[in-house]
């Protein structure tokens, strides 16, 4: 094989590779397994107040689409800035759940016990039949209920943030940089608004065409398949999963959807962000995140990025002391968004 054949097959499989290693279902490309093989959390219904399959909206089905609540033990006077949480999961797999001893536990009892409340929500997962818009409507409707329900819980609806991981950070960014006449879901919550004050993202793709190689010819991607025929079928799905068109045979109409369905190139409507990456991260590589980082800069729009030494996707070998000072610079962070 040649230097140039030799040079593509690298280009378009590095990341995909560790999606397969990482797979769990069809379509995947998850976080680390911490967090999905782990039991619930029992720290946490001990230490807050927990209310759990709350109802949010509905699916187009009928199905409720529901979300738990994390707030403090003891009742407080003013009220609670939220902070939601959307998990992980290559769109297709995970839900609200928060794993025991993963540091998204930690993080969250941290913003409790500075007086929060920490949504954690289910989400609609793309399939062969499911495909997006609808968990973009479902990321942003959450943050409407929570402007409908401000007063039955205590919220205050002028300081509400995202926190998303993966896949879930995705979702936060594509949510919090667009309009509230983008991505309308429930006719219930239309008339609330959607927007945030920040994102906070740990380690998410930004451009989804880059993630999934989408711009790259029949014989480079025939190359590919003649030696790991699983990636190119998981690209497949993933692209379908998302956009509902085939890459196959629909590509400019999945290229095209994939870049209105990619945060990066909505940045002139960006809120501040902040971001955690890990520079040895082969599922979303750190240069999705320094990308956005310099096109929000140019926007002037307030942002920051710690590389995160040594970390891989999910951060599930970064060191459990390192990794509490990197909770203390979200929760920070966040609480420098207070007005």
């Amino acid at each position: 094989m040649n230097l140039f054949n030799h040079n593509i097959m690298y280009r378009f499989s590095l990341n995909l590779f560790f999606i397969l290693c990482l797979s769990l279902f069809n379509l995947s490309y998850s976080q680390a397994p911490i967090e999905i093989q782990a039991p619930k959390s029992i720290i946490l219904p001990e230490k807050t107040a927990l209310l759990e399959d709350i109802s949010y909206k509905n699916d187009a089905s009928g199905n409720p689409i529901k979300l738990d609540i994390y707030e403090p033990k003891k009742p407080t006077s003013g009220k609670l800035p939220v902070v939601i949480y959307v998990h992980g999961g290559a769109w297709a797999k995970g839900d609200k759940a928060v794993r025991a001893d993963s540091y998204i536990e930690s993080f969250i009892l941290k913003l409790v016990e500075k007086n929060y409340a920490v949504i954690s929500i289910d989400y609609t997962l793309v399939s062969d039949t499911v495909h997006f818009p609808l968990p973009v409507q479902d990321t942003k409707d959450a943050v409407r209920w929570v402007r409908k329900n401000a007063e039955k819980y205590n919220f205050d609806p002028n300081h509400i943030g995202y926190f998303g991981t993966s896949s879930g950070a995705h979702l936060s960014m594509l949510s919090a940089y667009t309009n509230d006449n983008e991505y309308v879901g429930s006719p219930e919550l239309s008339s609330y608004s959607g927007k945030v004050n920040y994102v906070v993202s740990n380690f998410g793709p930004t451009d989804l065409n880059k993630l999934l190689h989408t711009r790259l010819g029949k014989i480079p991607v025939a190359i590919v398949g003649l030696f790991f025929k699983p990636i190119v079928e998981i690209r497949q799905k993933l692209v379908f999963g998302i956009s509902g068109y085939d890459i196959k045979t629909e590509k400019r109409k999945a290229i095209d959807y994939l870049e209105t369905a990619s945060p990066i190139n909505d940045v002139e409507n960006g809120v501040p962000t902040f971001i955690l990456h890990g520079n040895r991260d082969k599922v979303a590589p750190i240069n999705h995140s320094k990308r956005l980082v310099r096109k929000l800069k140019k926007q002037n729009i307030e942002t920051k990025l710690i590389v995160v030494k040594d970390g891989a996707h999910g951060f599930g070998t970064t060191d459990t002391t390192y990794m509490n000072q990197l909770n203390d610079e979200m929760v920070n962070f966040i609480e420098s968004h207070k007005k």
